[in-house]
């Protein structure tokens, strides 16, 4: 016996456009929830776009793991007529079938009707439990995908639709990341080329070797390229050790530097005409309280104050060769995938979550879309130029973010936890600026250059993200 479910949605733009969104190759990580509930996780992008024969190596959550353990999921195409339909199925996975049908169909206005049509057929030991499975577990789990698909297509479409400019080719460092993985897939939904820097490896299709260790990387790999995007950068969730600290400088730094030389050897015909380079709302340092932050506010104390004020100041080098220079001061950005929520979701999950250090501090946060998009749009927009706090307009005291996010998953958030917790795995440098700084940022000058946020509350953004909308 087999479940079959359809999913209707409806959209504004032609549907050559929207078969083609689903064309290219960003757009399979675009769509995937990061929730669970189905293939959560690409492992592998697609071979061949979404022809025939095209496979995608993706994973699929164990429920009660938080996403921390995954199934393998080998995804394949099937039938495909453009700009009428494809079909994918699983050729490989953990169901005894999977196989989606993706129809599109002119509407009188002359938008677009997708018909999603998924038929799924158990494993044998489950076959006498369908009509349950189906009911009870897996609708709503379909519900929840399809929604999330839903809104992030209609978002992406209107993002694109706003940013209809030319076609650019942008060159991306920390693309395998978590925000540079969607920062490359938006673009490339866009229609934008995306060239990426990868350490270690060789120039060819697609990709841009350097080794920013060894300080190299050959100018002329960087000629045509309109934007460079660079996002890469040593994880700063450890322990402030001495060596630690050189890393994550080095690794901002060093690498903002060499890029910098590189495009000062490229002709200037063929320059980038853009720099985008990564920072943080650590540059405001500890101990700004309730102190509302823009991009005039003064830097503050301590390392990771230090470090975005050296790595700006290497971006700004490339101000000389005429070059636009935009610094992206991030907040602190949320996915159950990643960040600084992925680590808490176990003890929200558990109701274990709670005010952390008294909860009064600040947290300017923004939603991974959000973030990608930002970025995106700083890169895609040419009077932007210089330093943009990049978070949601609403910023939360620490105690109201644990209670709103740990709210949408139906669970309290009334344990309090100390500092001495964080401090004996981080240090207590590390902590007083990871876990206990404050910071409140205005947003203005992002949305005053255009920008359209997804997700402006938190509420919002935890239902998103988490598959929890009602």
């Amino acid at each position: 016996m087999t479940h079959e479910y359809i999913h209707e949605t409806r959209l504004s733009q032609p549907r050559e456009q929207v078969f083609a969104w689903h064309e290219r190759p960003g757009a399979l990580p675009r769509l995937t929830p990061p929730f669970g509930g189905g293939p959560d996780q690409v492992r592998q992008a697609p071979s061949d776009g979404i022809e025939p024969g095209s496979e995608a190596e993706l994973g699929v959550s164990v429920p009660g793991t938080f996403g921390m353990v995954h199934l393998p999921w080998t995804a394949e195409h099937g039938e495909w007529d453009p700009p009428h339909y494809f079909t994918d199925r699983m050729a490989k996975g953990p169901l005894g079938e999977w196989e989606h049908r993706h129809v599109f169909e002119e509407t009188e206005s002359g938008g677009t009707l997708i018909r999603d049509r998924v038929t799924v057929r158990p494993l044998p030991q489950w076959a006498g439990r369908l009509n349950d499975l189906g009911e009870r577990v897996m609708t709503p789990q379909l519900n929840r995908i399809f929604a999330y698909r839903e809104r992030q297509l209609k978002a992406d479409l209107a993002f694109h639709d706003q940013h209809d400019g030319p076609r650019l080719t942008l060159a991306v460092s920390g693309s395998s990341g978590l925000i540079g993985s969607q920062v490359c897939a938006l673009l490339e939904t866009g229609g934008h080329t995306v060239v990426r820097l990868e350490r270690g490896g060789s120039t060819g299709e697609g990709v841009i070797g350097w080794d920013p260790d060894r300080g190299l990387l050959n100018p002329r790999d960087l000629e045509g390229i309109d934007v460079v995007i660079h996002l890469g950068g040593e994880s700063i969730a450890t322990r402030f050790t001495p060596e630690k600290k050189r890393e994550i400088m080095d690794s901002r730094v060093g690498s903002t530097n060499l890029l910098v030389r590189a495009l000062g050897q490229v002709p200037a015909e063929k320059r980038p005409r853009a720099l985008v380079v990564a920072s943080a709302i650590g540059y405001y340092g500890t101990g700004r309280g309730d102190e509302v932050l823009t991009e005039n506010s003064s830097s503050g104390d301590g390392f990771l104050a230090e470090v975005c004020r050296e790595w700006e100041r290497a971006a700004h080098g490339a101000t000389a060769y005429g070059m636009r220079v935009v610094n992206v001061r991030t907040g602190l950005v949320l996915s159950p995938t990643g960040g600084l929520l992925k680590p808490q979701l176990p003890l929200m999950q558990a109701g274990l979550s709670g005010p952390m250090g008294g909860g009064e501090q600040w947290q300017s946060w923004i939603g991974l879309d959000d973030m990608a998009g930002a970025v995106a749009h700083l890169a895609l927009t040419e009077d932007a130029e210089g330093p943009f706090n990049v978070a949601a307009p609403q910023p939360e005291r620490q105690k109201n973010f644990a209670r709103t996010v740990a709210g949408v998953l139906h669970r309290p958030a009334v344990v309090p936890t100390p500092l001495a917790g964080p401090r004996a795995v981080l240090g207590a440098q590390a902590t007083e600026e990871l876990v206990a700084a404050s910071h409140r940022v205005d947003v203005g000058k992002l949305l005053a250059s255009g920008y359209r946020f997804r997700n402006e509350d938190l509420r919002g953004c935890a239902q998103h993200i988490l598959g929890r909308v009602s």
